[in-house]
């Protein structure tokens, strides 16, 4: 009932669908607002906000109030927030990883990656799902509600609570929150010759996953261009090479039916079958 988006005059607006009233719930004085998502009860907003020249901290507002409070006060960019569909972490992406590397040519430093995906413990009480949790006899499962809990934050000492996933340091586009853990797709760093001469659609990320209780990264697809999960993360969407794919979220897809045509096997969508109705006249009129 309610919608979030982020403008060209670097403002985060909220607007009530219903009744059609807007507000501004924050501003960036810089650059556009970097990211932005719901959590699974709808009551907060997470951004990512640029409030010195290359310096983005992650905020989240409280949509009814519009009440912020810092999450992270990064050295360069924490961008990319993202809930965990039970409420229990925030992911986002962070250059956080200072790790200079030596160049061959000259006598100078770089930084070719810097980046890792990170998760901050949004309550107290949560341990770091990166631990080995003990297990305790095996018992027939309660059934489960669809009832959906309020998600609790706890702002005192959140910036404390920021864990890296044990990933390698490298670079990554974009990250999203599965059921029970996170997937992201990382990026090659490749040299300027090279990118200028190759075509710019072809694929080129790795789709990777990290599940809690694996506790290990693993690649689900290699070429891909971006992704975007379903509302309840069941269902992972994929672009590679101009075509369009469905895959069940945090599983790797059947190689079989890899050259599949499109169809619920192979997961391919048949982007042919998309028609768009244009009106001219109406069109140049807005233009």
């Amino acid at each position: 009932d309610r919608a979030a988006y982020a403008n060209h005059r670097y403002e985060l607006v909220l607007t009530d669908l219903a009744s059609g009233r807007t507000r501004v719930l924050d501003r960036s004085p810089i650059h556009r607002i970097a990211g932005l998502a719901w959590s699974p009860d709808g009551r907060w907003i997470a951004y990512g906000l640029e409030e010195e020249r290359q310096k983005v901290s992650l905020w989240i507002c409280e949509a009814a109030t519009g009440r912020r409070h810092r999450v992270t006060r990064g050295a360069l960019k924490d961008l990319s927030p993202v809930f965990d569909p039970e409420g229990r972490y925030l992911y986002f992406l962070g250059y956080r990883q200072f790790n200079p590397v030596y160049d061959q040519m000259h006598f100078d430093l770089g930084f070719p990656g810097g980046m890792r995906p990170y998760l901050v413990t949004l309550r107290k009480d949560l341990r770091s799902p990166f631990l080995p949790e003990p297990k305790a006899a095996e018992k027939k499962p309660d059934k489960e509600t669809k009832k959906k809990t309020p998600v609790r934050i706890d702002f005192d000492g959140i910036e404390r609570r920021i864990l890296p996933f044990p990933v390698p340091e490298g670079r990554y586009a974009q990250i999203g929150a599965l059921k029970n853990g996170a997937v992201f797709s990382a990026v090659p760093i490749q040299g300027l010759r090279e990118n200028l001469l190759r075509d710019d659609d072809a694929p080129k990320a790795k789709l990777v996953a990290y599940a809690f209780d694996a506790r290990k990264p693993e690649t689900l697809v290699d070429g891909i261009g971006s992704f975007e999960l379903s509302a309840d993360a069941g269902t992972l969407y994929y672009t590679s090479g101009g075509r369009l794919r469905a895959v069940k979220a945090g599983e790797k897809p059947d190689e079989k039916h890899e050259d599949d045509p499109p169809g619920k096997k192979s997961g391919w969508i048949d982007l042919a079958r998309v028609r768009i109705g244009v009106e001219p006249p109406r069109e140049w009129a807005q233009m």
